[in-house]
């Protein structure tokens, strides 16, 4: 095979050539041979030396004894919600005897599939990832390959590719929408990061979308922050409160809500005298901004993604689920 093309090898295509199933693969490149004749073992090892695929570098493959150390692969570390999430991880692991290396990729999906060889590599046992949102077809081939990595809150696939952990963001988003309409909101506006490809933020948007419309009337107010412009902030938040009504904002997740609290600052707009606040995210210092906020069971979170891929360990073969943990709503005085 010519030099350079080995990375696009999939378990999927030393199966075709085979003839067999990428079970039976998995269980070769396992050393789990019980099922498999002579022949088969030794028509698969041919294969992959003439293909040149190398199983150590996009899966467990070969690995037959447990490191005992769990990667997490994280998008943006800066993010308070990834660093609670990373404790969740971190404590969990410590409880059952593992380590947890940590790899930050900035959102770059080539830092982030070269996190995830480089961790294979170095054979930790799984990987929990908070991923990009931009590798769908690294992901798929890991996949097919039995590789033990969880998502943590962006799932992929529909049913879920890997095993997936999330928040509950559309009944977290009815019953903020709900206490604001309680309180007399006649309008909701909706702020929040760019969409992208992200899962999450493609959640939120849809869910507010439908709310507001079903508990207002209304036809959704959307406005997408940039994330260094205060100028188009200024223009979004100053076209808001031109609507009619008594007007509360919801924000997206934390970052949205600093940027939008400078914003009211920056015009001199008082909560909840002028406008009522609410946030996705519930981080620390939004109880002495006294915001009403959706609290993510970020912490949780992260146990939960360490005690299923520990499953996925023991069991490679389980059927990939895909489990929502619900949010609390934690009254302030931003409403």
């Amino acid at each position: 095979m010519p030099r350079g093309k080995k990375d696009t090898i999939t378990i999927a295509d030393i199966a075709h050539k085979a003839n067999v199933s990428t079970t039976t693969i998995s269980r070769y490149l396992n050393g789990k041979y019980e099922y498999m004749s002579e022949r088969s073992r030794e028509k698969i090892a041919a294969i992959i030396k003439e293909t040149g695929y190398r199983p150590n570098k996009m899966a467990r493959g070969l690995k037959m004894q447990q490191s005992k150390i769990i990667g997490f692969v994280v998008a943006d570390i800066a993010n308070p919600f990834s660093a609670i999430l990373a404790k969740g991880i971190s404590d969990a692991c410590r409880r059952q005897g593992y380590s947890m290396t940590l790899a930050n990729t900035d959102e770059d999906p080539k830092l982030e599939r070269s996190a995830i060889r480089s961790m294979m590599d170095q054979q930790v046992d799984g990987i929990i990832v908070h991923q990009s949102g931009e590798n769908e077809a690294f992901f798929r081939e890991l996949a097919q390959e039995n590789a033990p990595i969880i998502f943590a809150e962006r799932p992929l696939g529909e049913p879920p590719i890997l095993d997936s952990f999330r928040t509950q963001d559309d009944e977290a988003i009815k019953k903020m929408l709900l206490y604001m309409k309680d309180k007399g909101y006649e309008k909701v506006g909706y702020f929040t990061r760019p969409i992208k490809h992200f899962d999450t933020r493609i959640r939120r948007s849809q869910a507010y979308h439908a709310y507001s419309r079903e508990f207002f009337g209304q036809e959704p107010l959307e406005y997408i922050l940039e994330p260094k412009s205060a100028d188009t902030l200024k223009v979004q938040l100053q076209s808001f409160m031109k609507e009619p009504g008594r007007k509360a904002l919801l924000t997206g997740n934390g970052v949205a809500t600093m940027q939008v609290l400078k914003g009211l600052k920056t015009l001199s707009i008082s909560y909840p005298r002028d406008i009522g606040v609410g946030s996705f995210d519930d981080w620390d210092w939004m109880e002495l901004a006294d915001i009403t906020a959706i609290h993510q069971p970020s912490y949780e979170l992260g146990s939960a993604c360490v005690k299923r891929l520990l499953e996925r360990i023991k069991k490679p073969d389980l059927k990939p689920v895909l489990q929502e943990l619900p949010c609390s709503l934690t009254i302030r005085n931003s409403l």
